[in-house]
């Protein structure tokens, strides 16, 4: 168990003092997921002991913009080759991942991804974070008065772990937008200035025949040099507006030699002050680089979402035992103030308030 951390926050506009708790009750190592083993058959990764992950939560939430749910309707004894249960319907979504097309398909305790060579098991390992115990996680989750209400609709939600630049470009064009509109920008920028990927999901196991995906069109996203060499009218024309300044400077940054992976190694507070020196880039959009594509598990992005669940979950009356005077809403500051109350992983649990507050709709 981690050591007691109380967080009191002053409240300036009323004599009040916000009191949280202690951290979440994360071990203090937190361990591997040890369930976890992999194998190669044909030209696919077979993945097992992956729960909790549900794969369909995990590409739909926000986090990543380029995961297009694939109806696919498996020839019989593809399953059992793999040494899984045939599925009627199986989840499965197509993505670029560190620029390979793939196709990745969840059947119960196991992931299917495609292709992938001999010796690429860690990629995707480390990308779909299969590595670290989200039983711990959502344990944590349910012990606390306050959080378990997140389950278990948002359970199985993982934190996927992107490459850096596609995160800074993506979140740049987040900023004041909708998933859908963020991912049409994303692919017509891919289609714009990235590479042409070969597509091949299949090699010769019993699905081949079915010329799955063989049609498709998959670019990758563009290199920062690409990126720097289109006009703002380019990136205009694709719906990017007035983010068209701020990416094509960003990406100038990068391919003049800026290496966004030194962010790991520091602390998320300086490498957030790092961030904020993009063109384009301000405290939302720095957590969710630094998050999804970092590994700073503590960073919170706050949005209108995690406003009002914050509100809700840390904030309500019915949670604060001084009812006895009206309250404003608590400022960014106060959220921030009871996000670190959660602890080491509150980026991780914040894609468990996310999915709750989107998918009771809070506030609407």
């Amino acid at each position: 168990m981690l050591p007691y951390s109380g967080c009191i926050v002053k409240h300036f506009l009323l004599p009040r003092l916000y009191i949280f708790g202690k951290t979440l009750p994360f071990p203090r190592n937190l361990p591997y997921n040890r369930h976890m083993k992999f194998k190669y058959f044909k030209n696919m990764l077979v993945i097992n002991g992956t729960k909790p992950f549900d794969l369909e939560k995990s590409c739909t939430c926000g986090q990543a913009f380029r995961w297009v749910k694939t109806p696919l309707h498996m020839q019989a004894g593809l399953f059992g080759e793999c040494g899984l249960h045939d599925a009627e319907d199986p989840p499965a979504f197509t993505g670029v991942i560190r620029g390979r097309a793939v196709l990745v398909v969840q059947s119960g305790n196991s992931l299917i991804v495609t292709p992938c060579a001999k010796g690429e098991a860690q990629l995707f390992i480390d990308y779909f974070d299969l590595k670290r115990d989200y039983y711990a996680v959502e344990a944590a989750l349910a012990a606390d008065e306050r959080l378990r209400v997140c389950l278990p609709g948002s359970s199985g939600i993982r934190v996927f772990n992107q490459e850096p630049f596609e995160a800074l470009i993506s979140f740049i064009i987040s900023a004041n937008n909708n998933i859908k509109r963020i991912s049409g920008i994303i692919d017509r920028l891919c289609s714009l200035a990235g590479e042409r990927l070969p597509v091949r999901y299949f090699s010769d196991c019993a699905a081949d025949g079915c010329g799955f995906g063989k049609s498709s069109e998959v670019f990758a996203f563009p290199t920062p040099e690409r990126i720097a060499a289109l006009s703002e009218d380019e990136l205009k024309q694709i719906g990017a507006g007035y983010r068209a300044s701020y990416i094509i400077k960003s990406a100038k940054r990068i391919a003049d030699g800026y290496d966004l992976e030194k962010l790991r190694s520091l602390s998320t507070v300086e490498a957030r002050k790092e961030l904020l020196t993009f063109p384009g880039v301000g405290p939302k959009v720095a957590d969710c680089i630094l998050l999804f594509s970092l590994g700073h598990a503590d960073a919170f992005p706050v949005d209108v979402w995690i406003e009002r669940a914050m509100t809700e979950l840390y904030f309500s009356d019915f949670l604060i035992s001084d009812t006895s005077a009206a309250r404003p809403a608590p400022t960014k500051s106060d959220i921030q103030a009871a996000a670190r109350s959660i602890g080491k992983l509150s980026g991780i649990v914040q894609q468990y308030i996310f999915f709750y507050a989107r998918n009771q709709k809070l506030g609407t």
